[in-house]
């Protein structure tokens, strides 16, 4: 008997997600990312094998109840009452988001949409400009490595001296953190943040000719209510610019995990 999948969500690459695993199980997907009676009712009546939630946390209107049929949870970031549901019926849970090749895979895409990012809105070239990367993860890493090989002048800025000797070996220049934030003067260097933590003044964001804060929520601006006229936050940018492929990438995610599943059994 083919399994059920439902999908939550309302990001661009979901649809694809639906067209790939199609090919082996029934999907609904559900464009929503609200958690309400109507979306439990219409999920209880389809009585899913395996839930697919959203990579944003979802608006809660009610409790999080899923039917007996559900035997595995696809999660993106965690939140309370999800964590509570998996915890307490003690059903297979799979975080997409930790998944290696997916990480590294997504962190190319991130490259290479913030490069459309910045062509498009900001119309001009990458060569010769001066991009301060703070952050040295996988997207951090890819982003230095694009922006490198199009001539751009990169420097990366982080706390750790593991992370900056690394960078100094790739034949990047370094800075650490503390002293970008303490010694920052009128530049025109652009700033990319990659780091999920507030840690910029706000004053300071304005010593650099744009910041753009690629990190996830809360992003690196100490008073996020106020935001500078030179900040932008474009997040999701695979989601934004290559919805296929980055659809492609969870459902390969996805299908890999239900394969090592069925191993299992």
């Amino acid at each position: 008997m083919i399994k059920k999948c439902t999908i939550i969500g309302t990001d661009d690459r979901l649809q694809y997600l639906q067209e790939e695993l199609s090919t082996s199980l029934e999907v609904k997907l559900f464009s929503t990312m609200v958690w309400d009676d109507e979306l439990v009712k219409k999920i209880h009546q389809f009585k899913p094998q395996i839930v697919f939630f959203p990579i944003q946390e979802m608006e809660m209107e009610c409790p999080l109840t899923l039917p007996k049929t559900c035997e595995i949870l696809f999660v993106g970031k965690k939140f309370k009452e999800l964590e509570q549901e998996y915890e307490t019926q003690k059903r297979k849970v799979f975080n997409y988001l930790e998944d290696e090749q997916w990480i590294w895979d997504n962190a190319n895409l991130t490259a290479e949409g913030f490069i459309n990012y910045f062509y498009l809105n900001e119309k001009q070239s990458l060569y010769n400009k001066q991009f301060i990367i703070t952050g040295y993860g996988r997207v951090g890493k890819r982003l230095a490595f694009a922006l490198h090989h199009l001539g751009a002048k990169v420097i990366i800025s982080v706390r750790s001296e593991n992370q900056l000797f690394e960078a100094k070996s790739y034949g990047y220049q370094i800075e650490a953190l503390e002293n970008l934030i303490q010694e920052q003067k009128e530049q025109k260097a652009y700033l990319i943040n990659t780091i999920p933590f507030k840690w910029l003044e706000n004053t300071n964001a304005l010593h650099f000719s744009k910041v753009f804060d690629l990190a996830s929520k809360p992003g690196c601006l100490i008073n996020s209510k106020e935001k500078t006229a030179n900040y932008v936050n474009p997040t999701s940018l695979p989601g934004m610019y290559f919805p296929q492929d980055a659809g492609y990438l969870i459902a390969r995610s996805v299908q890999n995990q239900l394969a090592l599943l069925e191993e299992e059994k």
